[in-house]
């Protein structure tokens, strides 16, 4: 592997879920972008296809596993923030991908060990990793749902027995509406997940940001089962418009503890609060 990330979560698109073959196992010939950020991240819960793909990624856009670091990061920084400063204690983790070292369950418990958190994903791989791993308590679940269906996502009753949604919640959205197509409509998604939260929730998001640098990974990718989509940072803004915003937010991210010479990365973060 050229750059493998050790450490952290990676960007964890809603995917589309790929057809299971004949006999319900889960198709490995087309590289899934879950099981490419695994490999980034040095899991093992990838094949041959994930790994060509994720190199191909790495020698075109030789930033992305500073990219990785970021939402890493910013995952962390939220986590603290709306389980600490917030008071927050429920939490959905909407795309979550697949598992790994530290989770949005591990952080947001450092403040509060009684957190509810929900893990949501409709690809089926990071689905029986996150039931087997994660959901592992009476506090943990993990649940089938797409965020282009919001309203599905959040009827769900195995998560509505999980999450009080007449109570705030956090729900995060990081590196999953940069894989969604304009027709899908983030702005509407985002809304329509904010309007399903009672006060005092919030939902945070990245989003990459169009770029020379990110242009090799945008668009349609062979062989990838989603195509990744970098938006303007207006778009983004556009996008986040039913949130109020958190100060500094929305802002680009750097990875954590790099060269102050190496500045911020096209990525933004942000963090909103449902509008009373």
């Amino acid at each position: 592997m050229a750059a493998a990330v050790t450490s952290g979560a990676a960007l964890s698109p809603a995917r589309r879920a790929e057809p299971s073959p004949p006999g319900g196992g889960l198709g490995t010939a087309q590289a899934s972008v879950a099981r490419m950020c695994n490999y980034l991240l040095g899991g093992k819960d990838n094949y041959a296809a994930d790994r060509e793909s994720a190199e191909r990624a790495l020698r075109d856009c030789p930033a992305v596993p500073r990219l990785v670091q970021a939402n890493r990061g910013f995952l962390d920084h939220a986590a603290a923030l709306l389980a600490g400063d917030a008071g927050l204690r429920q939490f959905v983790d909407a795309g979550c991908g697949l598992p790994a070292a530290e989770n949005l369950g591990d952080l947001v418990r450092r403040a509060d060990p009684a957190c509810r958190v929900a893990y949501v994903d409709n690809d089926p791989m990071v689905l029986t990793h996150a039931r087997a791993l994660l959901a592992v308590d009476a506090g943990t679940g993990a649940f089938a749902g797409d965020v282009r269906d919001p309203a599905a996502l959040l009827a769900d009753p195995g998560l509505r027995r999980l999450i009080d949604f007449s109570e705030p919640v956090a729900v995060f959205l990081l590196g999953v509406l940069d894989f969604l197509a304009d027709e899908d409509d983030p702005a509407g998604i985002v809304a329509a997940l904010a309007a399903g939260l009672a006060p005092g929730s919030h939902v945070v998001i990245s989003h990459a940001v169009r770029s020379p640098e990110l242009d090799p990974l945008s668009g349609p990718c062979e062989g990838v089962d989603t195509p990744f989509r970098p938006r303007s940072e207006d778009e983004i803004a556009r996008i986040c418009a039913s949130l109020r915003m958190l100060a500094p937010y929305p802002a680009r991210l750097a990875a954590p503890a790099a060269p102050a010479d190496r500045g911020p990365l096209p990525l933004v973060g942000c963090v909103g609060r449902v509008a009373e």
